[in-house]
Parts: structure tokens; sequence; C-alpha cells
């Protein structure tokens, strides 16, 4: 079943981001253009044209990939007096001072959304900016900072690991053009009624105010496409999911060795199952799940088990209801058996990636 009470994850047009950005920046500030550096490369995407590889690469997976950072949206550059690449919700600094001799010790995100907000005079002027006296009720939290969190920014902070990405909020919430942003010591947040709360493209924005934004380079000869590594197999030891809605098989991959196998339950022909490419980004060990069948009454299912949200309120979760598999009946999530659910959770992390196909 598909549960109604998580945000959206799904993934926005590029060149949204590419307009959101150049908008703002027209509105705030002039490009200040760098020369780029040269890199070494392992990895190239084609929504950008960038590349990406060695220890940068690395530390890009192991805080989230494309799900949690973003696709890079520049080489590697010399900025602000040490070399760093630029993806889409944030920038990783590179400490050491050849990039090709760095380890990933020497590699960490920046505070993008503290500096872009000073760059924007947002810190100096903006009343959002400006702290408050602690808000109370209403399920806020305030923090050091003098800000508080409420409804689906405080739900997103809460989540594993996105406090430690973000940091605490340095702004309140404000509006531009039909859309309600907070700014984070490491980044932002941006919420809209279609699509709820995402991560805002800074990273991006930034790239673009500091000269550095590069998008539609050509691929290098011979190296390979990041969806091309990422199709249906794995490149060694990376954790991925393939779930087979023909046969009704979800397999669980370290690599190309498939390391579980069950099957499952997808949406019935009235709800269906999103079909492509997704990342884990939420994880409840249990959760009440409502919502509403196709004949307009509500169903409430409480307690349902190892919950992994891939895309939108789409979910790998255990199904307790439910004495056999292999078949389609659900409202649109993919349903486990208990026992196979609980492995499932312990071992795919936060970016787990996640093939659904026909």
């Amino acid at each position: 079943m598909a549960g109604s009470q998580t945000h959206g994850a799904r993934r926005l047009p590029r060149w949204l981001f590419f307009v959101l950005a150049v908008a703002l920046v027209a509105a705030f500030s002039p490009f200040s253009p760098q020369t780029a550096a040269a890199e070494t490369t392992t990895v190239y995407f084609e929504s950008t044209g960038q590349t990406l590889g060695g220890p940068l690469y690395d530390v890009w997976e192991s805080h989230g990939g494309r799900a949690q950072l973003g696709e890079p949206v520049s080489p590697i550059v010399e900025t602000e007096g040490r070399w760093a690449q630029w993806f889409e919700y944030t920038r990783l600094d590179v400490t050491h001072s050849d990039p090709a001799q760095a380890t990933e010790a020497d590699i960490a995100p920046a505070p993008v959304g503290r500096q872009l907000a000073d760059r924007l005079g947002f810190a100096r002027w903006h009343p959002a900016f400006q702290p408050l006296r602690p808000r109370v009720g209403l399920g806020a939290h305030t923090f050091t900072t003098g800000h508080a969190l409420v409804n689906g920014f405080l739900e997103m902070h809460q989540r594993p690991g996105v406090a430690e990405r973000l940091g605490a909020p340095i702004s309140r919430e404000f509006g531009v053009n039909g859309t309600t942003y907070q700014f984070f010591e490491g980044g932002a947040l941006q919420w809209t009624e279609q699509d709820g709360v995402r991560y805002a493209p800074v990273g991006l924005l930034g790239a673009a105010m500091h000269g550095d934004l590069r998008l539609g380079g050509e691929r290098p000869e011979g190296m390979p496409v990041y969806q091309e590594r990422h199709g249906l197999w794995g490149y060694p030891g990376e954790r991925w999911i393939d779930v087979n809605l023909s046969s009704y098989l979800l397999t669980a991959y370290e690599g190309s060795t498939p390391v579980l196998q069950t099957y499952v339950v997808d949406g019935a022909w009235q709800t269906p199952t999103a079909r492509g490419t997704f990342y884990i980004y939420w994880k409840l060990d249990s959760q009440t799940m409502r919502g509403r069948n196709i004949d307009g009454s509500e169903y409430i299912t409480e307690n349902v088990p190892y919950v992994m949200y891939f895309y939108a309120d789409f979910a790998l979760h255990g199904a307790w209801w439910r004495s056999s598999f292999g078949y389609s009946a659900s409202h649109g999530c993919v349903n486990m058996p208990v026992g196979d659910a609980a492995w499932l959770y312990s071992w795919a992390g936060y970016g787990t990636r996640v093939e659904v196909h026909d």
C-alpha cells in the first residue's frame, strides 16, 4: 500500500533548477567568472554534462549521492581559496592543496546555506533571517540559532541523517513565487503543494553566482555514463534492489551477486506501482498508513513494519496481513513477507538504488 503520511520525492526537470538559478542570480548578484581546474574523472552524468570520480565520488556516494547531494554541476574548480566541486544541493570542498593527491579525509560538504545567504545579502536585510523569540506549541522546535522548524520542514529535518546534512536553520520559512523556502547552515529546503518538501538547488545557484556553473559538457571518450553504470546491474560492491513486476520478484544485490530474493505483492491495476530508477529516502520501523480505496472508502492499517520509501509515497514494507505473495493487489507499495522486509530494512541504507520495472 502507499501511505499518505509522507511528502513526495519526485524529481523535477533539470531545466527548472537552471531557471531558478538564473532568476535569483539576475535579481541579487552578478556572475564572477573563475578558472576551472583540471580533474581526474570516472563517471559522466548525461543530464548535467559533468563528470565525477576518485575520492570525490566516494564521499558523494557515502553522503547519499544523487538523492541527497544531487548531480555535479561543475568540474573541480578553485573557489574561495580552495578546490571544490559543486552539486545541485551542495558543494564538496577539498582541503588538500592538490586535488589529485586528496583522499576522502580531505573532502567535506561546505556550509553552502550560510554562505549563499551571506552572498545574497539575505543574512543582513531579509526579515526571515532575523532571529525571533523561541516559538512554542504546534510541534515547533527552536534551535540555538533562534529559528524554529515546524510541519513538513521539521519532519524532514528529523529523518535520519538530514540534520547532520543540513545543520541548524538560519532562517524561518519565507515564500518566493509560490514556493516556500527555509535556509540551513548546510543547504536549504523548499516546499510546494504539488511536490511537498525537497532539497532546494542551492549548490546549483552557488555555482552560477561564482561563475563555476557548467552544464552540457561533452562526454569524454570511453568514459562510462552514470546511468549506464547504474542500470539493471551494479558496480562491484554496490547494494541495490531490483523489483521485477512481471515475475513479482524482489532481489537484493551486492554488485551482481544476489543476496536476497522474495516474492512480493505490487500495486493493483487501479493503483499501479511506479516504474523507474529511485533511491530510498526515508525509513520507518513502523507506521500507520491510511488513504482512500478506489470506491472512496478509507483504509487504515496500523503497525506497517519496516517501511522504506523510495518515491513519493511508494514504499517497500512488510505486510503482516498477507498470507501469500506473487500477485498484484496493493495500493501501490511493494508488500513483502515481514521476515524478508526486516532483513532488507537492516541491509539497505539511505540512498540505496531501487530499480522497478516490468
